[in-house]
C-alpha cells in the first residue's frame, strides 16, 4: 500500500517520512499524526566482554535509522522503507508499543556493550602501562557523541508525543518507553563521561613520562656542559694554560672538570629540592 484510504499526507510530510534518516519527529494535523522516531543501531548484537580480545568485536557499525508511522483516528501504519509502503498495525497501539520497546530494547544493550567496551580499555590501561588504543577510543567516542544527539531529538519527539495521547490506551506503557531513552541518554552521558576521564587520565601519565624523560636529560646536560666547556677550554692552541708543562697535567685537568661537574650538578639539585 503506498498511500492511506481517505487519508491525503501533505507532499512535505511524506517526504520526511520516506527519508531514511530524518530526525525524530512528532506534528499533528486535522487527519492524521506522523511520529519519527530516529534511533541508533550501534552494534549487531551484544558481544561478551571476553569476544572483545578480537579485532572483530571492535568494528564500527554506527547506524542511524528512522522510523515512521502514520496515526489516524482508528488506525495507525509503519511505513517500510525497504518496501516503500505503508503496513497497517493491526493491533493498534499496541503493535507500535512493541515495535518501539523493541528497538529501544537494542539500543540499551549497545549501550551495554559500549560499557563493556570501556571497561575492557580501562582494565587494558592499568594492566600495559598506560597504554590504549587511540582508535578505538576515537571509534567509541565518536558513535557515543553522535548517539546522544540523536537520542535527544527522539526524546523530544516521543514527549510531545505521549503528552498528546494523555489517559488514553497504553498511557503508561508509553511513559515506560520515555523512561527507557530516557536512561539511555544517561547511559551514553555516561559512557561519554568514561571516555573523557580515561583521555585525560591517559594524558596526564603521557605527560608525566615526558617530564621524567625531560628531567634526565636536563640532569645529562648539565653534567656534560662543564665537561664540554673545560675540554673545549683546555684545547686551546695558547700559551699560558693551567697544567700545560705538569707531568700530570691530563690528570689534573681532568680532576677539575670532574670537580667542577659535581658542585654544578650539586648547586642545581640543591635548587630542585629547595623549590
Amino acid at each position: 500500500m503506498t498511500s492511506i484510504p481517505n487519508v491525503h499526507i501533505h507532499e512535505l510530510h511524506l517526504k520526511d517520512i520516506k527519508n531514511p534518516i530524518h530526525p525524530s519527529l512528532y506534528e499533528t494535523s486535522e487527519e492524521y499524526q506522523i511520529l519519527i522516531i530516529r534511533l541508533p543501531e550501534l552494534w549487531e548484537g551484544r558481544a561478551n566482554i571476553l569476544s572483545l580480545r578480537n579485532p572483530e568485536a571492535w568494528d564500527t557499525k554506527g547506524r542511524y535509522y528512522s522510523y515512521s508511522f502514520i496515526l489516524t483516528v482508528s488506525e495507525i501504519y509503519y511505513f517500510n522503507k525497504r518496501t516503500t509502503s505503508f503496513e497497517l498495525l493491526s493491533g493498534g497501539l499496541n503493535d507500535l508499543y512493541r515495535f518501539l520497546n523493541e528497538k529501544i530494547d537494542d539500543l540499551m544493550n549497545d549501550l551495554d556493550m559500549a560499557q563493556d567496551k570501556i571497561a575492557f580499555m580501562e582494565e587494558g590501561f592499568f594492566k600495559d602501562s598506560g597504554a590504549i588504543s587511540m582508535q578505538r577510543w576515537h571509534s567509541l567516542k565518536k558513535e557515543l557523541s553522535r548517539s546522544e544527539r540523536v537520542i535527544i531529538k527522539a526524546l523530544d519527539a516521543l514527549q510531545a508525543f505521549v503528552a498528546k495521547m494523555n489517559n488514553q490506551e497504553l498511557h503508561n506503557e508509553f511513559n515506560d518507553l520515555y523512561e527507557h531513552l530516557e536512561r539511555s541518554l544517561r547511559n551514553t552521558l555516561s559512557a561519554n563521561g568514561q571516555l573523557d576521564d580515561l583521555y585525560r587520565y591517559y594524558n596526564l601519565r603521557s605527560n608525566d613520562r615526558m617530564n621524567r624523560s625531560i628531567y634526565v636529560l636536563t640532569i645529562v646536560s648539565v653534567i656534560f656542559l662543564p665537561l664540554n666547556l673545560a675540554v673545549g677550554f683546555f684545547g686551546m692552541n695558547t700559551g699560558g694554560l693551567p697544567f700545560q708543562n705538569a707531568n700530570n697535567g691530563t690528570f689534573y685537568a681532568f680532576e677539575s672538570m670532574i670537580v667542577f661537574a659535581i658542585i654544578l650538578v650539586s648547586a642545581v639539585l640543591w635548587k630542585i629540592k629547595k623549590g
